[in-house]
């Protein structure tokens, strides 16, 4: 019998919370917005580092300006093309299929960077993991000799916003 209420109250707390969390107001950012709403019934006043509102904020991404262009940059996803280690031709092999890509694919951002030990050529700014498997397959199509090593990445992509946009 007391496992039946513990139950039952733990069903209806769960039920309060997520009526609470369902109430967040879209416009909210993070957790001390929420707090500093005057519906929440208490005065908050909170002292934090720029940087820490930035990491615990819900936005999407931060907004950075490159002169007139300016780019979001978010969580996403890229192709991986090509990963190695050879400090003899690595960096010559990820700067030629490179060029192979950006010939066959205009449209397609490409990244060459080094991580130590590593040189990797990584393919485009997907939002989603189906657009970037639906490029993984035009990719692999254009180049069957490469599509062994082809895979797609969670990565840090950028996404062309329009001038004048700032939030």
């Amino acid at each position: 019998m007391r496992k039946s209420h513990v139950i039952l109250a733990l069903l209806v707390i769960g039920a309060a919370g997520a009526t609470a969390q369902a109430q967040v107001a879209v416009s909210d950012t993070s957790i001390v917005q929420y707090l500093e709403r005057p519906e929440t019934g208490g005065k908050v006043k909170v002292v934090q580092p720029a940087e820490l509102a930035k990491r615990v904020s819900r936005a999407e991404g931060v907004v950075k300006y490159d002169g007139n262009k300016g780019y979001a940059q978010s969580s996403g996803f890229r192709i991986q093309v090509f990963s190695d280690n050879d400090y003899r031709t690595a960096k010559n092999n990820a700067l030629y299929k490179e060029g192979l890509i950006r010939q066959a694919f205009p449209e397609l951002d490409t990244y060459v960077t080094f991580t130590s030990p590593f040189w990797r050529l990584r393919v485009g700014d997907f939002r989603s993991y189906e657009e970037a498997g639906n490029a993984l397959r035009e990719l692999k199509r254009e180049f069957p000799q490469m599509a062994r090593e082809m895979r797609i990445v969670r990565d840090k992509i950028q996404i062309q916003i329009h001038q004048g946009f700032t939030e």
